[in-house]
């Protein structure tokens, strides 16, 4: 262990590599009342730094495997907006703490290393490293073997055939369509038993089981462009995964590598083992010993980084979690960002949940603080809530709006009581102990079912007060859990509230939040509420200017959903909802009824929206239907009904939220480009959030890229003011995160 006298700096890059097989402090710095440390803890890397201004915890929990007893490079970056870490040389992950030497007001100690956790080239500097100075300053993996002829030497064969694990890297191209051949294949006793190829479909790892069958791995794809790609077989944690030029194509359970070749005689390399050569070139190929990390072959590869800025996460302004991303570019180059500030649990509601955004003024490079919208009162699971933002903008109107859903203390979606909450002219319900039903006027007075006065008033936060003898006391707050306060006397139904709150001013000042139930909402539904992200105004055809906003409900069944729109012709004044996408139906020859259907394999979630160039809008489903792919259909009257139901071969359902954003045409060839996004893999969290783009309206996908290849949940994507691409994600129990994706990217 060494130590170091602390530096004085605000902000700065902490850079080292690190070599162990064992959990452990790698470095710790405590001076006051504040600490940082960095530690290995179960394999991962977990980041803390603790402060009178703010606590942070960052666990790098995707980032594995670290103990491998090779070198890895890390940095830590420390600035204004946030704090970055990388891990050979490359933004894994971030958080909002600003939390550097300047906090320890010049005392303490800075201990570097413990037994069996070797660190060297440890450094403070007080400036921020770029991306591209830290990758390459990174420590290089180091192969096993690395090939300088077509084959291997016997005494490396006989080192080769011994790994279970490891990962076999090749840089190839071919000649043409049509070409290609076997890249690497290894034999044994005289039979091939193992060989990567590329074909005209695609990039084949295939290996002879002790079965006598052949295990086949196949990332789907065409390399035939007479250019250089590498590929990357990387063996490991149970599974088989092949990149492609630096990103991740294919992630299979089940384990396979040159240990289960038997009586390995024979590696080549161009060829397979009978002599038949590729109609290409390899020119490079290495063996490494250890399962390389998603970085590490990133920077074979020599992908540059992408930008990545933490926007709402766990510990910022004191909350446990943030979840839920909305985002929004406005003409004037303003940004919007919105999220869920899931106060002191990170549970869906039931829970104290409040709507928060950030806004950036120069195209998502630097964001405003936090700006609470909406907050209702109780705390924890007994807490009112609003969850799942819609981000919508009015070109006509030059208005922001959003649409939110709202639930009463101890509710949420499984449990909602079936009703609209509210009387025919909008007037809210409210109930006393025994049921009896009264209404909340706009003025906040309280009149009875018939109209008849009362002495209850509602404050707009929701608290209840009554008169007597001339005084008000307290009596309790209409939107708090029932029982929790021993002043209650009135609440409202506990069910779902589709609200509604604008801006006029790009999100300085917001209106007060309207409820949408008497407008869109019927008696037989319990749940009615948005498709969090992002709706849409039509451009095009007789209902231009309409703005849509994908919702979703139920009915008579509690977990049996029905997506579809609500759309608006007068800027958010009034709403209608159309026709939901089960709507008349034919599902298993039978009609569906969404007030009372009972398959829940015709069940349609969360969606989102692409208006075409013809003028017509289609919608991707996330669904419980076992086909395991995202379901569209197509409105051909501005999402008053729909077509019927297909499921998109070429996009993988999880059942998780997906989220698509339309791209402008720069190219001038007219395509009618969008971009998809969604977590596409179980593995078994949900995962590997990828991006793919159409440019025919979203028939077609013809190209994809996978953004993250661990745990990644909801999406909401926008277009910024230089044309890139902001995506703003979600690791499920950390936080929101932006990151600018070029659109060459993909």
């Amino acid at each position: 262990m060494e130590s170091y006298s602390l530096p004085h700096y605000a902000e700065g890059t902490i850079v080292f590599d690190v070599r162990t097989r064992v959990d452990g402090t790698i470095f710790e710095a405590k001076g006051g009342k504040a600490t940082i440390s960095l530690k290995l803890q179960d394999d991962h890397l977990v980041y803390e730094s603790h402060a009178a201004r703010q606590d942070a915890t960052l666990d790098l929990e995707d980032v594995s495997p670290l103990e491998d007893g090779t070198w890895h490079s890390v940095a830590v970056t420390v600035q204004k907006d946030g704090t970055r870490i990388f891990v050979d040389g490359y933004h894994e992950f971030c958080g909002t703490t600003p939390v550097f030497f300047s906090d320890f007001e010049g005392k303490g100690e800075l201990s570097v290393g413990r037994e069996a956790i070797e660190v060297r080239k440890f450094e403070v500097i007080p400036k921020i490293l770029s991306s591209a100075q830290l990758i390459a300053c990174a420590a290089k993996p180091e192969p096993l073997i690395q090939f300088a002829a077509n084959h291997l030497s016997d005494y490396d064969v006989k080192q080769v055939s011994e790994l279970a694990k490891g990962t076999i890297f090749v840089r190839f191209r071919v000649r043409g369509q049509g070409q290609g051949g076997v890249m690497l294949a290894a034999s044994g006793n005289g039979i091939e038993q193992l060989r990567l190829s590329v074909q005209a479909d695609g990039i084949h790892y295939e290996t002879l089981g002790k079965y006598g069958e052949w295990r086949t791995f196949f990332a789907q794809g065409s390399w035939a462009d007479g250019g250089w790609h590498d590929v990357a077989v990387r063996v490991g944690l149970g599974a088989v995964e092949l990149y492609v030029d630096g990103f991740r194509e294919l992630h299979a359970p089940g384990q396979t590598f040159f240990s289960d070749v038997s009586g390995a005689d024979t590696i080549m390399i161009g060829q397979d083992t009978g002599g038949i050569r590729m109609l290409g070139e390899a020119s490079v190929a290495q063996i490494y010993e250890s399962v390389l990390g998603d970085h590490q072959i990133k920077r074979l590869s020599h992908i540059e980084d992408l930008q990545t800025t933490p926007l709402f996460d766990r510990g910022f302004h004191g909350s446990a979690s943030y979840r839920i991303p909305s985002l929004l570019t406005l003409p004037s180059g303003t940004v919007i960002a919105g999220a869920d500030q899931r106060v002191s649990i990170a549970n869906d509601s039931p829970n104290d949940i409040n709507f928060v955004i950030r806004r950036s003024l120069d195209g998502g490079n630097t964001w405003e603080d936090l700006q609470t919208l909406l907050d209702y009162p109780g705390e924890g699971a007994d807490g009112a809530s609003v969850i799942d933002s819609v981000l919508t903008y009015d070109e006509d109107a030059k208005r922001v709006i959003v649409l939110i859903d709202q639930y009463p203390g101890g509710v949420g979606q499984p449990n909602n009581e079936q009703g609209k909450g509210v009387d025919e002219q909008g007037n809210l319900l409210l109930f006393d102990r025994d049921k009896n039903v009264y209404l909340l006027h706009a003025d906040g007075t309280v009149t009875t079912k018939d109209g008849k006065k009362t002495a209850y008033t509602v404050s707009e936060s929701g608290n209840v007060t009554v008169e007597k003898g001339g005084a008000k006391q307290p009596a309790g707050n209409i939107y708090l859990k029932d029982g929790v306060d021993p002043h209650q006397n009135l609440l409202e139904a506990r069910t779902c509230f589709l609200q509604m709150i604008y801006s006029d001013d790009e999100g300085k000042t917001w209106s007060k939040p309207k409820n949408l139930n008497g407008m869109i909402k019927e008696q037989w539904m319990a749940f009615m509420g948005t498709s969090p992200g992002t709706g849409l105004q039509l451009k095009k055809g007789k209902h231009k200017g309409r703005i849509l906003v994908p919702t979703y409900f139920n009915g008579e069944k509690a977990m049996r959903f029905s997506a579809g729109v609500v759309y608006s012709d007068d800027h958010g004044m009034t709403w209608k909802r159309g026709k939901s996408v089960n709507d008349d139906r034919v599902f298993k020859g039978k009609t569906l009824n969404p007030r009372n259907f009972t398959d829940d394999e015709a069940s349609l979630h969360e969606s989102t929206l692409h208006e075409r160039q013809d003028g017509s809008v289609a919608i991707f489903m996330r669904n419980q239907n076992p086909a395991g792919r995202v379901a569209v259909a197509v409105s051909q009257n501005g999402g008053e009904s729909w077509g019927e139901v297909s499921f998109h071969p070429q996009l993988p359902e999880i059942f998780s939220q997906p989220n698509s954003v339309s791209l402008p045409d720069v190219a001038g060839d007219g395509k009618d480009r969008m971009v998809f996004a969604n977590a596409s893999e179980l593995l078994p969290y949900r995962g590997a959030g990828v991006l793919r783009l159409s440019e025919d309206g979203g028939k077609t996908f013809v190209s994809s890229r996978t953004f993250r290849p661990f745990h990644y949940v909801y999406q909401c994507m926008t277009v910024l003011p230089d044309g890139e691409i902001g995506l703003l994600w979600e690791n499920e129990w950390q936080g929101l995160y932006l990151t600018k994706v070029p659109v060459s990217w993909l």
